[in-house]
């Protein structure tokens, strides 16, 4: 319901697109260090490595969050809410406080999308289906992992690539509409498979697979 309701509101308070007629949001160019990375004249590489250290810092901040007092209290919420509530977490304040946390990333996601990758933007391009594909990456990558969001973003990127020029290798012909479908089929069978069998997603195989590694070829 926000989903749709959020689209609602940026379409009709003309503020969040900065009363622009169009309604597009588009990225003001801005420096840093004297190196220009938005706007028309920024040029890709500059982008890249702006957004390169944005990431870079929010998953070291995160992975400290996670190895402190905050990430052992989300756990002990996230395992067993009454047993955690027992021992002195505070529910309220805990979940609160994830729901921050992840919406402030959520939203230096977007900027970064907007400004470093896309330029400018419409809110009609935020529809419920980028939703679901970023719902998709926690669920294949790994629920509660922080590999797991950048294994499940490369899959949810590479996959359709994949999927796109492959029949091509083989000397098959496929419409696009087929090939949009079969990439939903691929998604949809995925999450299915993780769910059921492997909830902790890529993170946890690739885990598996660095332990065997490990003893290979002696695995006794």
């Amino acid at each position: 319901a926000a989903q749709f309701f959020l689209i609602w509101l940026f379409n009709k308070v003309p503020w969040f697109v900065n009363y622009a007629s169009s309604g597009t949001i588009t990225a003001p160019p801005r420096t840093v260090f004297g190196v220009m990375v938005t706007g028309p004249t920024a040029t890709p590489q500059a982008r890249y490595v702006t957004a390169l250290a944005l990431v870079a810092v929010g998953a070291m901040v995160a992975k400290n969050l996670v190895r402190g007092r905050v990430g052992r209290s989300w756990m002990a919420i996230r395992d067993r809410d009454i047993a955690a509530e027992i021992i002195g977490v505070r529910p309220l304040r805990t979940k609160l406080l994830a729901f921050g946390i992840s919406s402030f990333y959520c939203g230096v996601a977007g900027a970064e999308l907007v400004f470093l990758y896309l330029g400018s933007a419409e809110t009609l391009a935020f529809d419920i289906s980028l939703s679901f594909l970023i719902l998709f990456m926690v669920i294949i990558g790994g629920l509660g992992s922080i590999l797991g969001s950048f294994l499940g973003a490369a899959f949810i990127v590479l996959v359709p690539i994949l999927l796109t020029n492959a029949p091509h290798l083989v000397g098959l012909a496929l419409p696009v509409a087929l090939q949009k479908q079969m990439e939903l089929m691929v998604f949809g069978g995925l999450i299915i498979f993780f769910l059921i069998v492997e909830p902790n997603g890529l993170a946890r195989l690739w885990q598996l697979a660095k332990e065997k590694l490990r003893l290979w070829p002696f695995p006794h």
